[in-house]
């Protein structure tokens, strides 16, 4: 089934734009999401009084626009932004499930079920060759498994959304896809998922680890703890002594990284993704996430910059958008 929906996708999409591309779809769709969040900030960044319309339909959350002046930014469906509890639903369900498929491979030395085989061949191609070691995809999955865990604990359990903070529709689809999108791509080259890779023996050896995939694992551990005690000092600036929430208020905080960029969160999921880039470098369709996050969270790195530069007068001259003491 998956096979016969992909060759129709394919062969409609070659008689309406005549392309030979050799992209996947995988890669069509992160692409595509970065190009449009490179081409919204352009215009958000320098145009924005210009073209309004484009700055109601960029911005969420705290630098959201509250009145929307323009019919087609009016009929754009909103939600609350806590609805981003449901992107890490999601992401605990697909990994979670990745891996056990990847323990059951790699550990248990079992075949790799038919159905998952037809639905990387439908999403992504079918010649698709591993350049990767087993080793290093179960990492890179390990990582973002504890990452998106402790991201559904945070949204769920720490963080305190605003009572009229709103995300819409297609701020909520990108976050719905971006997970099982990533878990695609990351299986997509792996070993064994693939048709055939370069390397004779698919068994997981940790002895075989480069100093290069330690200092990305030490960097992302780094991170991810860091993101953590920087989203527990947001969330605090909401609620008392007794862990209760009293205010829905933005406040200025400090603290951690705090101390030296605006949006710590941020840049520790830039550091992340940079750590399982690293590892992963050799997985072609990973780049495109990367590219895809990075881009994403440069602009909310910069746009929440300039919301504390303009939100409070206090806000230390000292502080950066992205790279403490520099940018």
């Amino acid at each position: 089934m998956f096979k016969s929906v992909k060759n129709f996708i394919r062969n409609n999409w070659q008689n309406c734009f005549h392309t030979d591309s050799d992209m996947n779809y995988t890669q069509f769709g992160f692409s595509t999401a970065a190009a449009s969040i490179v081409i919204g900030a352009f215009f958000v960044n320098v145009f924005e009084k210009y073209v309004p319309f484009i700055g109601e339909a960029f911005r969420y959350g705290k630098f959201g626009v509250t009145e929307k002046s323009t019919l087609i930014c009016n009929l754009l469906l909103d939600f609350p932004k806590s609805y981003f509890k449901h992107f890490y639903c999601v992401a605990v369900i697909c990994f979670t499930y990745g891996l056990y498929q990847a323990t059951n491979v790699y550990i248990f030395g079992n075949d790799v079920p038919q159905h998952i085989f037809n639905f990387l061949d439908a999403v992504t191609q079918e010649d698709r060759k591993s350049n990767i070691t087993a080793t290093s995809v179960y990492i890179a999955l390990c990582l973002m498994t504890l990452q998106v865990y402790r991201r559904f604990h945070d949204t769920h359990f720490v963080s305190v959304f605003g009572k009229n903070s709103r995300i819409n529709i297609i701020h909520y689809a990108l976050g719905m896809l971006h997970y099982p999108g990533a878990a695609i791509a990351l299986f997509s080259e792996a070993p064994k998922f693939s048709n055939n890779t370069v390397y004779a023996s698919n068994d997981i050896n940790l002895l075989k680890l480069t100093v290069l995939d330690c200092l990305a694992i030490a960097l992302f551990l780094w991170a991810w703890w860091h993101q953590y005690t920087t989203s527990k000092i947001l969330a605090d600036l909401r609620k008392n002594k007794n862990g209760e929430v009293i205010t829905n208020e933005h406040k200025l905080p400090f603290g951690d990284w705090f101390e030296y960029l605006s949006s710590p969160p941020q840049v520790a999921e830039i550091l992340m993704y940079t750590s399982i880039t690293l590892i992963l470098y050799k997985n072609t369709t990973w780049w495109y996430v990367y590219m895809w996050v990075i881009v994403n969270q440069v602009e909310c790195s910069l746009l929440s910059h300039w919301w504390y530069e303009k939100t409070f007068k206090n806000f230390p001259k000292n502080r950066k958008a992205l790279i403490p003491f520099i940018y």
